[in-house]
């Protein structure tokens, strides 16, 4: 994605469901709001991701993260050497759904949504897709790590019936330099634990 934030030159991580504008998580506030009945988009397709893939999984990761190593339960992951599934608006890649398989838990590390796509399901799709995986290879847990600021994704896993399982206080700022500000302006300082039982 190469726009930047409607109101900074941030990169941008969200978009606005009404006026359709780019933010970044600065610019990003949570409001309460009602259901909108927006124009039917055709629906997005979700599939396990393939070699073909690989660089598109690159793109999100470092767009969303800097690069392709995410940090989850006190473990580095390359996610571009991960399972995952794809959303795909016709043949483009618009997000993605990493994971890694610990004993009896899947763990999903990474789940992103480019900002022009989000509000059409995919969040929604990869989750569920994931969690049929899981099925199929017989786990009995899926496991997730949130950071404090992420609202909108905290409510989403426990919309799927997710629960909190920790908090690793300090987690996440004791991996920066300096604290970074997240989601509508709060400080991201912790890693939450959530789980669901399958």
């Amino acid at each position: 994605m190469d726009s930047s934030c409607a109101y900074c030159d941030a990169k941008p991580l969200y978009r606005d469901r009404e006026s359709g504008a780019y933010l970044c998580p600065v610019h990003a506030w949570l409001e309460v709001s009602g259901p909108r009945r927006e124009m039917p988009r055709p629906p997005l397709t979700i599939r396990p991701a393939d070699e073909t893939d690989h660089p598109a999984i690159v793109k999100l990761a470092t767009h969303f993260w800097g690069g392709t190593e995410i940090e989850r339960f006190g473990e580095k992951h390359q996610v571009d050497q991960l399972p995952a599934y794809v959303a795909c608006d016709g043949d483009e890649i618009v997000g993605a759904a990493s994971y890694a398989r610990d004993d009896d838990v899947i763990r999903l590390i990474m789940l992103n949504i480019l900002p022009q796509w989000q509000g059409r399901g995919a969040a929604r799709g990869l989750i569920a897709a994931v969690i049929q995986e899981a099925q199929a290879q017989e786990i009995a847990r899926l496991s997730l790590a949130a950071s404090n600021d992420d609202l909108p994704a905290l409510g989403l896993y426990q919309r799927f019936g997710f629960r909190i399982t920790g908090v690793m206080v300090g987690r996440l700022a004791s991996q920066k330099d300096t604290i970074e500000i997240g989601f509508d302006g709060i400080p991201i300082r912790d890693e939450i634990h959530l789980e669901l039982e399958l």
